[in-house]
């Protein structure tokens, strides 16, 4: 395998943000939950605590041109490209740490080719099984503007201030409160109240809800 691969950075489509939105609002609901993913246009597969693939979509089968039996063989690992096994354990950790995370990725499938994608992956969905979305990079906007727009798809003037939307996109990265002060360079309780001034804004309750909502308006990438 190349030993040369890249994650490239991509902003995570808007409609990414918009799904998630819908599985965050089903979350710990099975049936609620299975509906949605089984009828998603956008690619999602549920893994386990061991990053073994439990349930794939239709979209999501068709980008890794594998079977459902076939990938419940498999792991994340088993189609990361070698040179980013360490960035996809990073990704995992961050993941299960903070209940949420996002952000360019590059898929290796068994045929030798890469695929290039942004995801947003979300933490027990439902118990014990966590979801990760994800789009193909740079796949246009124009593709899902009009599901979009059934999922209540709106965009607007940001209300969040340049230091808040700072925190938001660490936050999205995966970055804990400790380290999103660190590389801010101000304190945890700032943080922190960065995070209940975003909530309140934002009129969501939790970081992977803010993440979603701010994906979806394209507030962050």
């Amino acid at each position: 395998m190349t030993q040369d691969v890249q994650v490239r950075a991509a902003s995570t489509p808007s409609w990414v943000g918009a799904y998630a939105e819908k599985v965050i609002a089903a979350r710990g609901r099975p049936e609620r939950l299975k509906r949605l993913f089984d009828t998603s246009l956008v690619p999602m597969i549920l893994v386990n605590s061991e990053r073994r693939y439990v349930e794939v979509n239709t979209p999501a089968r068709l980008a890794f041109r594998l079977t459902l039996a076939e990938l419940r063989r498999l792991k994340i690992e088993d189609l990361t490209p070698e040179p980013l096994l360490s960035t996809m354990h990073a990704a995992w950790g961050r993941l299960i740490g903070t209940g949420c995370v996002a952000g360019p990725y590059s898929v290796a499938l068994l045929d030798g080719s890469f695929l290039e994608i942004s995801y947003y992956g979300l933490a027990d969905a439902l118990p014990g099984l966590h979801l990760i979305m994800f789009a193909p990079a740079g796949w246009p906007e124009e593709e899902f503007s009009p599901d979009v727009q059934l999922l209540g798809f709106s965009e607007g003037v940001s209300p969040l201030t340049s230091r808040e939307l700072e925190v938001l996109q660490l936050a999205a990265e995966g970055r804990t409160a400790p380290l999103i002060a660190v590389d801010l360079g101000v304190s945890v309780a700032t943080v922190r109240t960065h995070f209940g001034h975003i909530y309140e804004k934002l009129g969501v309750g939790d970081r992977a809800a803010a993440v979603a909502k701010a994906m979806r308006l394209g507030m962050i990438a």
